[in-house]
């Protein structure tokens, strides 16, 4: 059984919360992350192909706020916590920034492995926003 947005979920049911919005934040994510890693495991320091996959990666998560943000708008809703959901897309659209800003500091390999650290969480935590969205593993009230 799929969920609908922002319907609950019967106790046990499966929910597929990985819709495309998701899927591409994640594969987007950690392929940045994979590119970061091996740069930064080479010894180079950022540069154009780390920033600029970084920065794709910027422009993807503020994709995702706003198709949370429409999707609010026209009157759906989380399963979830709403407070928790707009915790995490908030945080999950400054990261590339803050990472980038860091790894424009750090002009070793360290900045590199910064970029992909940041791009793993990134990913991480838009896996985390779709479950709260679909309300896998929230409690029923």
């Amino acid at each position: 059984m799929t969920a609908s947005v922002g319907r609950a979920q019967a106790p046990g049911a499966t929910v597929d919360y990985l819709d495309g919005w998701a899927t591409a934040a994640l594969s987007v994510g950690l392929l940045v992350a994979a590119l970061c890693l091996v740069a930064g495991l080479r010894g180079r320091p950022p540069g154009r192909w780390t920033v600029g996959a970084s920065v794709i990666l910027q422009v993807v998560l503020l994709a995702y706020l706003v198709r949370y943000l429409v999707a609010m708008a026209t009157g759906s809703s989380p399963v979830g916590p709403a407070w928790e959901l707009w915790a995490y897309l908030v945080t999950v659209a400054v990261l590339p920034a803050l990472g980038l800003a860091w790894a424009r500091e750090e002009h070793s390999r360290w900045g590199t492995l910064v970029l992909a650290v940041m791009a793993v969480v990134a990913a991480v935590m838009c896996g985390r926003v779709a479950q709260i969205w679909y309300g896998v593993g929230v409690a029923p009230a």
